[in-house]
């Protein structure tokens, strides 16, 4: 689940995770959200249907609930509280990226410039190999 408020920045993490798909022989498949607060009350809603993304792409800014107060809300529940989240952020403040990593991200990358780096990116946080017959991935 990609939880972002630019749609440029969706198009273009969505285009790095197809390319991924092609590369790890795995079917990526990815849900945009543009808010915190729905993207918070969808993960919780769906946590009762057994249905969870198995990872989240997080901005920090956003509107209705930011990224920080999201992460500290999402790790308060028991059942969510192991959900791979990789926040992707345009701030380099080492501070920010601190905070994030203390309210629960999992891992903190810059948004970078360039569609390769973001590829890069984008396998890093789906891993890499190929599961036989190529297993499902959702982000």
């Amino acid at each position: 689940m990609i939880i972002e408020d630019d749609q440029d920045d969706v198009f273009l993490l969505n285009r790095a995770f197809d390319d991924a798909r092609r590369i790890l022989c795995r079917d990526i498949k990815t849900e945009h959200i543009e808010n915190g607060l729905e993207a918070l009350y969808l993960v919780s809603r769906q946590d009762l249907t057994e249905n969870l993304p198995d990872i989240l792409v997080l901005d920090l800014n956003m509107p209705k609930l930011d990224g920080i107060k999201f992460l500290m809300t999402l790790r308060q529940s028991l059942v969510l509280k192991d959900l791979p989240v990789f926040v992707l952020t345009t701030t380099t403040a080492k501070s920010i990226h601190e905070e994030a990593m203390r309210a629960g991200a999992d891992r903190v990358y810059v948004k970078p410039d360039d569609a390769k780096a973001l590829l890069s990116i984008a396998l890093d946080m789906v891993g890499s190999g190929c599961g036989p017959g190529g297993e499902a991935r959702h982000a």
